[in-house]
């Protein structure tokens, strides 16, 4: 995968992990789902929001002339139950947490290179990784040089802690819970100019070091990552679903949404295997047509894909009610 502007231009937890699920937000009635859930692991807590169900147009109408074939046709989507997102992109210090706790090996290491910047340009480097991606992060940043199977280990390590299901998001799930309701090409409106201090994507910030680059007008104060939740959320609270990082779903990638299959009524595609397999939202090094609700395109080889540019977010499906 490559960004339009990529060709111009720790935090360590230590000690054992207990697992809890820590209830936040307002009271519910008794046995239902709060509208926020906070999994925390020892040191490490993950707070995730509640979306509710609903029905919405994805993908781009015809009237987007510069739209690419991926994004239609336009469909209708059912999203028939509810389920949490992560309110934020997941750390590189949750990440951290478990590749102590699990002894997890990323593929970027296992390979021993990644896509990151060398100093000079963006390229495979060796001896990248979530550890050294070529630019300074902190555990607050979104983790990135992750591959698709590390982030699906990631999810199965938090789950088992914290005996929750915990998921990559559907495709559909996520354009879903980025639009949060709307219909424009970002989920604050139509206008680029105001979306400042809602997202980190390629900006003047930015500009100011990698000469030529096409950006949104206005500075967000960050070159590379920004630390998670440093912006304005959408409506249904949830940061950074624009730029930022790039971030995986669970479907295998094709090229429109004919070839995908006939979606089927929870957002999932008939045919979701891969690789490829697609990654949303954008990222830090975003152009405004980039970072749009319904921009999408796919990454793979699955075992040897990691990326500057490219990391995730957690989904927890609602707990099914006894006897339906």
């Amino acid at each position: 995968m490559h960004e339009p502007n990529e060709k111009a231009a720790m935090l360590c937890l230590c000690g054992p992990i207990a697992a809890s699920i820590l209830l936040v937000g307002p009271p519910r009635a008794a046995g239902a789902d709060p509208d926020r859930l906070t999994l925390d692991p020892e040191g490490v807590a993950m707070r995730v929001v509640r979306i509710p169900a609903g029905t919405f147009l994805m993908g781009s109408p015809r009237a987007v002339t510069r739209a690419p074939d991926n994004e239609r046709p336009q469909h209708k989507v059912t999203i028939e139950r509810p389920f949490y997102l992560g309110a934020c992109e997941v750390t590189r210090g949750q990440f951290a947490a478990f590749v102590a706790d699990a002894a997890h090996r990323t593929d970027a290491e296992k390979n021993g290179w990644a896509f990151a910047w060398d100093g000079r340009k963006w390229d495979r480097v060796k001896g990248a990784s979530w550890r050294k991606p070529g630019f300074e992060q902190d555990g607050n940043h979104p983790v990135v040089c992750v591959s698709w199977p590390d982030a699906g280990a990631f999810c199965a390590w938090l789950g088992k802690r914290t005996r929750r299901t915990v998921r990559l998001p559907t495709e559909t799930q996520w354009e879903y819970a980025c639009r949060a309701g709307t219909t424009t090409h970002w989920w604050w409106g139509d206008d680029p100019a105001a979306g400042q201090g809602t997202c980190n994507v390629a900006d003047k910030t930015a500009k100011a070091r990698f000469r030529g680059w096409r950006i949104f007008k206005w500075e967000d104060g960050h070159v590379f990552t920004a630390p998670v939740g440093s912006y304005r959320p959408n409506a249904f609270g949830l940061h950074d679903m624009h730029g930022n990082v790039w971030e995986w779903c669970r479907d295998g990638y094709r090229k429109s949404y004919t070839s995908a299959g006939k979606p089927a009524t929870d957002g999932r595609y008939a045919d979701r295997s891969g690789p490829p397999r697609v990654i949303r939202g954008g990222s830090w090094m975003s152009t405004p047509g980039r970072s749009r609700s319904a921009s999408r395109t796919g990454c793979g080889p699955l075992g040897s894909y990691c990326d500057f540019i490219v990391g995730f977010r957690v989904a927890v499906p609602l707990a099914v009610p006894a006897g339906t």
